[in-house]
């Protein structure tokens, strides 16, 4: 007992040699050195407390850690993952991509229902989502469908993420948009589509990506909008795209003809999600600080030059 309670430097040293320098397992250092297991656990922490081992955060840990802590301070966030800056934006988008996938399955629980939007970077999370099956998990499409089988659609990820966590995956089958108001309305009364777009309110959580107003966004790309649409909703404030809707610089929604035919998720039922928002790019900095500031997110992870700029940014009055 005394050897335990009152071992020399030396032993301690010994122990977190072997432990932290030739990558010895605790159990194999017991066995070696001819002690319990909790000895050995005790003797690490001797070792940091004797100052015999330091910890040393590198300088760049150390900063994405500083900015996360800032961001979930200033925009009342519960988590916030940033992923430093790789040797050029794409290999960057992929890192932020990855950091997502690996933290979705944290992030929903047993029981709960998952909104899934769309585009490029939800497709990329969706491929990385590692397999872990979270039980009763429910999935389901935030927007309708499109018509480019090319395209990461929303229904393409959603069904990949419900295929990786194993969940009960639930397809919106209506189109995303319609060519006149009356359409949409009429399709969106439709018992099997208008029992679907009451059950997104079943949606307690949601992932999604987003966009700035230009030209080239995805909505345009995506043939959801036009890029005279963009310019109507830009001319009405709109500074973002979250799910297909359009949002100003408060996050408030900013409606116009696209939304009356539009058939998903409104800006409403978005806000009522703990929204997991994967984002990366400067482009994209009025748009991600709209929808933090409007309660659309709740968890973010996004790279490091967007998340300087958002700390730094002063809010508007």
């Amino acid at each position: 007992m005394a050897r335990a309670n009152h071992p020399s430097d030396r032993t301690v040293a010994e122990t977190a040699w072997l432990y932290y320098i030739k990558g010895f397992n605790q159990g194999e250092i017991a066995k070696k050195m001819n002690l319990s297991r909790p000895t050995v656990v005790t003797y690490l922490r001797l070792a940091r407390e004797r100052q015999i081992v330091g910890v040393k955060i590198s300088g760049m840990h150390f900063r994405v850690n500083e900015l996360a802590d800032a961001l979930c301070e200033k925009f009342g966030l519960e988590s916030a993952f940033v992923v430093p800056e790789e040797i050029n934006a794409a290999e960057t988008v992929q890192q932020v991509c990855e950091a997502a996938a690996q933290f979705l399955p944290d992030f929903v629980a047993p029981g709960d229902t998952l909104g899934v939007s769309w585009g490029q970077t939800v497709s990329f999370v969706s491929e990385r989502v590692p397999w872990w099956p979270i039980q009763n998990l429910v999935v389901r499409q935030l927007i309708g469908s499109l018509a480019n089988p090319l395209l990461p659609t929303c229904e393409s990820c959603t069904t990949e993420i419900a295929r990786r966590l194993s969940a009960q995956c639930i397809n919106l089958n209506a189109p995303a948009v319609c060519s006149e108001a009356g359409l949409a309305e009429r399709l969106r009364a439709e018992p099997i589509i208008a029992e679907q777009l009451t059950h997104l309110k079943d949606c307690n959580k949601a992932i999604y990506s987003l966009s700035p107003c230009t030209e080239d966004t995805h909505v345009v790309q995506f043939n959801i909008a036009t890029k005279t649409d963009i310019a109507d909703y830009v001319a009405k404030g709109a500074v973002g795209i979250i799910a297909g809707r359009f949002i100003d610089a408060e996050g408030a929604p900013v409606l116009g003809d696209l939304d009356r035919r539009m058939i998903g998720a409104d800006q409403e039922a978005l806000r009522n999600m703990s929204g997991l928002l994967v984002v990366n790019g400067l482009n994209k900095h009025a748009a991600t600080h709209a929808a933090l500031r409007g309660g659309y997110v709740t968890h973010a992870v996004l790279d490091l030059a967007l998340a300087e700029a958002l700390v730094n940014d002063v809010p508007s009055a």
